[in-house]
């Protein structure tokens, strides 16, 4: 009898523990079921929804573009100033004038600092491995006849403010430079599709081994008030070109979680000269032996296309060549080297069969 007791009071004890334990784990299996089912749904809605936000995205800047601008014949380009830029020697920092220390950039991967020089501009300036190179491949981007950043190569000044201090080997950007920023571009998707200009761009990102093609670097700007310009341009560039004058490719990238690490390296004329530039015709159109970010982005140039930007990049002279390279602040033997190269990439496009 005492048995049969004790059986009974155990089973009583095991059904209430099962109903416990079993009920809420068949909750939580049934909310598992409902949210792997409707997984698939907000997937697609999300995918839908991020599809929708591009299309409207490029529909809104195709709307708000006007003027869409991304090369202007540059019909003086035998006499332009490579040393000194579009803004030209009156446009420069002055080392010697007194520089007001404003406050820290937060933007990019480098390091960078905000200052007013004592004529009232707004500087940024940029300290590493980027400053030599920037200002020189701007130099050549814009003789072709494109938009590019104000920037100068500083070798040494000095910073009021917080204590005062030097800083040497920088590069000054100017911030305030009568253009307003609207939005980016992307390489695949802007109205210069097919175009003549936007293949002699890339051309140019070819021949400067430039390995940072990313979408944010990809600037569209606007005349502000003050400039005079006309406001309803929309003039498309390249911003940062700080990434180039050396190699493209780093074994690192290869390597699980580095990924992100720099494509290749920044104003170094001997890996430059070293790598070969273009490595073939195919179908019509030249492969180029770029080995950095989104190299889809450097595909379908024509074989036209590429010579038309040797011819026009062909009447510089040796001397404005150099003249962009001491604008980076380079040695005497890394120009000789830089100019070299950069003629013989030249005769490359120019012969192209």
């Amino acid at each position: 009898m005492i048995r049969h007791r004790i059986a009974y009071v155990l089973t009583l004890i095991c059904l209430l523990l099962g109903s416990v334990f079993v009920g809420p784990a068949r909750a939580y299996l049934a909310t598992q079921a409902s949210d792997q089912a409707d997984k698939p749904k907000k997937n697609k809605a999300d995918k839908e929804k991020k599809d929708k936000s591009k299309n409207d995205q490029a529909s809104n800047t195709d709307k708000s573009a006007g003027r869409a601008v991304l090369w202007e014949e540059p019909t003086d380009i035998e006499s332009r100033d490579l040393f000194n830029g579009p803004d030209g020697a009156e446009g420069a920092p002055d080392p010697k004038s007194k520089f007001t220390f404003i406050g820290r950039s937060k933007s990019g991967t480098s390091e960078k600092i905000e200052v007013d020089d004592d004529r009232g501009r707004h500087w940024q300036v940029k300290f590493g491995a980027e400053a030599r190179p920037s200002p020189s491949a701007a130099r050549i981007v814009w003789a072709a006849g494109y938009h590019v950043d104000t920037d100068y190569f500083v070798k040494e000044t000095h910073i009021e403010g917080r204590g005062g201090f030097d800083i040497w080997d920088v590069r000054f950007k100017r911030k305030d430079d009568g253009f307003k920023e609207v939005g980016t571009w992307s390489w695949h998707l802007n109205p210069f599709a097919g175009t003549r200009e936007l293949q002699g761009l890339k051309v140019l990102m070819a021949l400067l081994n430039n390995w940072d093609l990313k979408e944010v670097n990809n600037k569209i700007v606007h005349p502000s008030k003050k400039s005079g310009g006309d406001k309803s341009e929309q003039i498309y560039y390249v911003s940062d070109l700080g990434g180039t004058l050396g190699k493209t490719g780093s074994p690192f990238r290869k390597i699980p979680g580095f990924q992100s690490a720099p494509a290749g390296s920044k104003g170094e004329p001997g890996q430059y000269a070293d790598q070969v530039f273009i490595s073939g015709v195919r179908n019509g159109e030249v492969v180029f032996n770029y080995k950095g970010k989104d190299p889809k982005a450097l595909g379908g140039v024509t074989v036209a296309n590429a010579r038309w930007m040797g011819d026009l990049l062909g009447r510089l002279s040796d001397k404005q060549l150099s003249d962009a390279f001491r604008a980076g602040g380079f040695t005497d033997w890394e120009v000789t080297t830089y100019v070299r190269t950069v003629r013989a990439r030249i005769n490359e496009l120019k012969n192209l069969k």
